[in-house]
This record gives C-alpha cells, structure tokens and sequence, in this order.
C-alpha cells in the first residue's frame, strides 16, 4: 500500500487566520458550504475546502473536530471548576456531563456491528 493511500492529502491548506475562523464556525455550528462562504473563498478553493471537511484525516476536518470538541469542552471545564470550588449544583450537573461523556465514548468504541444489535 502507497503512502498516499494510508493518509489522505489535503487540497486546501488554511493559514493560521483561515485555521482559527474555520475553529469558530465549525464551534457555531457553521456547514462547511457556509464556512467557505465566511471565509470567501474562491470556487475551485471552497469545492477543495469542502471535500476536505468530509475526508478524515485531513487539517480541515481536524480544525472541525476541533471547533466542535472546544464548544462543549469550554461550558465543562467551567463547570468542573465551579465544582471543584464546592457548588453543590454544579457538581450534580457535572455528575451528569460525566456520565453522558462516557456514554458516548462508549458509542464511539463500538464496532458497528455491536451498535445495529441495540438499535
């Protein structure tokens, strides 16, 4: 197998502005249709941006993950040190957040043929 093959090569390569607004629209929930919009990019560069977002593997879709990671990541954190510091409620949410959170990393380590036997 060519290396080309293990990983796939990206056709659109942000710089460091692109990267962060692509972080902050993949956050606010953004298509990736619309990103290319906000970010104005030209036809050729928003079809490459585009099938950059769908394919694994690649610095767009990874910048993606990453805004959509962050956004539910962020309220957490606040939450944990809300908890951290005594507050009974927040440490009843946070309770739910964690089992939640292991739930779907649960769901994320399942094949799919164990998945389709509980749906």
């Amino acid at each position: 197998m060519a290396k080309s093959e293990l990983l796939p090569a990206d056709l659109f390569s942000p710089t460091e502005d692109q990267a962060e607004n692509i972080r902050r629209l993949a956050a606010l929930g953004y298509t990736p249709a619309r990103m290319a919009a906000a970010l104005k990019l030209d036809r050729a560069e928003s079809l490459m941006f585009q099938r950059d977002a769908a394919t694994p593997g690649t610095s767009v879709s990874a910048l993606i993950r990453q805004g959509v990671i962050e956004t539910a990541a962020l309220p957490q954190i606040s939450l944990h040190s809300a908890a951290s510091s005594g507050d009974v409620d927040a440490f009843a949410e946070l309770q739910k957040v964690q089992r939640r959170n292991q739930f779907d990393n649960l769901i994320d380590q399942m094949d799919d043929d164990e998945l389709t036997l509980y749906q």
